[in-house]
């Protein structure tokens, strides 16, 4: 690839500290297409004009997301083993296929997801959130990523998609070891072979939930081809609800307009989240587009054939709105689930899943505040995540709510959650995760 200095630098700690900055930037010294390094030496574009952005993604004939037409990866300059390849490298489900090959794998995610009442989303996330305040309420103080917004979206989706307890407990803890980092491969083996079983019990025994209307669908999956979309609807669901429940909380807490109107009454939090889509996108950067031919930007830019180019939402909003409308607006213009073919189609589910949750902790702790200063970001090129949000509140009872799954087994669940000891504040996330994973399937 031809030398295009300088490179903004996503993987870099600058860029972590104030991506905004860096994205001004770019944008002033290059325009609304600019150059960039995703990791050590693996080069990208970042678009970041909100008309180009739209029109790009509706391009289907120029702009496809087949990752193996990835130019420097099939020349050999990146590397098997690079951090981006996981998240870059070619599968075959729905983000990565294009026209009627895409059009037939969306569908059956579309009409199986939409087979699910909003209301049921909505019930079983307002239990499995009390669930898990229950575990740490008694403490008056928590940290929410690890404890919390990380393990909502995937007990909600174990339940939608029928898992068993022992395949929602592998689903669980094989992908708290891939966001920890905790030897990936094994990891990521191990959550694949989680959802071929669950494909498998499904098979043999179906039931009125989301992996069963997989199965059933006209599409016709293949096993393969169900267990990839499996992989990426709850991989690529659960992370980014996980960041925009932390995201809008800590908004709320540290945000005087925001806090102010939601306290107010004059919003409600479906408003705070949609300020939060605007200014702090979960995914960021990310998915990737691919010219098929040489694509020219204004006098200077060429983006070739095969090079990457990444969806810069952030920098788009910034770009059209400065931080973001008026939170009293309600404006849900903006491009944080995508556009065109692509956008997602489990927006409704991250909606119905966030509300839920960020209500469920604002009820229950009135006075809830954030006990650091400053924001900890965690290092990503594509998403906008926090890697830590540590509060404190006014202890409370537990409400002794039963996970669904622990229904059929009064056995193996604890009477309250006291016997969480309160020293737990001090144990590492992944070793409070696993605990708490333990504890709500009786493993």
């Amino acid at each position: 690839m031809a030398s295009r200095c300088p490179y903004a630098e996503l993987h870099s700690p600058d860029f972590h500290a104030d991506p905004h900055k860096v994205n001004r930037r770019m944008t002033e010294e290059h325009g609304p297409v600019f150059p960039v390094e995703i990791s050590p030496g693996v080069r990208a574009w970042v678009v970041a004009d909100y008309a180009m952005i739209t029109a790009w993604c509706r391009d289907t004939r120029t702009f496809v997301r087949d990752s193996r037409l990835w130019l420097d990866w099939r020349e050999g300059r990146v590397p098997d083993d690079a951090p981006v390849a996981a998240m870059m490298a070619h599968r075959p489900n729905l983000l990565f296929a294009d026209g009627d090959e895409h059009a037939r794998l969306k569908r059956s995610i579309t009409d199986s997801l939409g087979r699910v009442p909003e209301s049921r989303v909505g019930d079983i996330t307002r239990l499995h959130a009390d669930t898990l305040i229950d575990a740490f309420c008694a403490r008056g103080s928590a940290e929410l990523v690890s404890e919390y917004a990380r393990l909502l979206p995937l007990l909600v989706m174990s339940d939608l998609f029928g898992f068993s307890p022992d395949i929602g407990r592998r689903v669980l803890t094989s992908l708290s070891d891939l966001w920890d980092g905790v030897d990936a491969a094994r990891a990521n083996g191990e959550y694949e072979r989680a959802l071929s079983d669950a494909i498998s019990a499904k098979h043999a025994e179906p039931g009125e939930d989301i992996t069963s209307w997989l199965l059933e669908h006209r599409a016709g999956l293949t096993d393969d081809e169900l267990l990839h979309q499996l992989v990426v609807t709850i991989g690529a669901g659960a992370e980014p609800t996980a960041n925009l429940i932390t995201g809008t909380t800590r908004t709320i807490l540290v945000d005087a307009e925001v806090g102010q109107a939601v306290r107010g009454a004059r919003v409600g939090i479906g408003e705070a989240i949609d300020q939060v889509l605007w200014r702090e996108p979960p995914i960021n950067n990310y998915p990737v587009l691919y010219p098929v031919t040489d694509v020219r930007v204004g006098a200077d830019t060429v983006v070739r054939a095969g090079e990457p180019v990444l969806l810069g939402y952030s920098a788009a909003h910034a770009g059209l709105s400065g931080s973001g409308p008026d939170i009293e607006q309600g404006n849900r213009a903006h491009l944080a689930f995508g556009v065109g073919p692509h956008r997602c189609p489990a927006q409704g589910f991250a909606y119905a899943i966030a509300q839920v949750g960020v209500e469920t902790l604002t009820r229950r702790f009135p006075d809830l505040r954030t006990t650091e200063d400053e924001a900890q970001w965690r290092p990503s090129p594509f998403a906008r995540a926090l890697a830590r949000l540590p509060v404190a509140f006014t202890p409370d009872t537990p409400k002794g709510t039963t996970p669904p799954w622990q229904q059929t087994s009064p056995s193996s669940t604890p009477t309250t959650s006291t016997a969480r000891q309160p020293d737990s504040a001090g144990e590492a996330p992944s070793s409070r995760l696993r605990s708490l994973v333990a504890w709500l399937f009786g493993r």
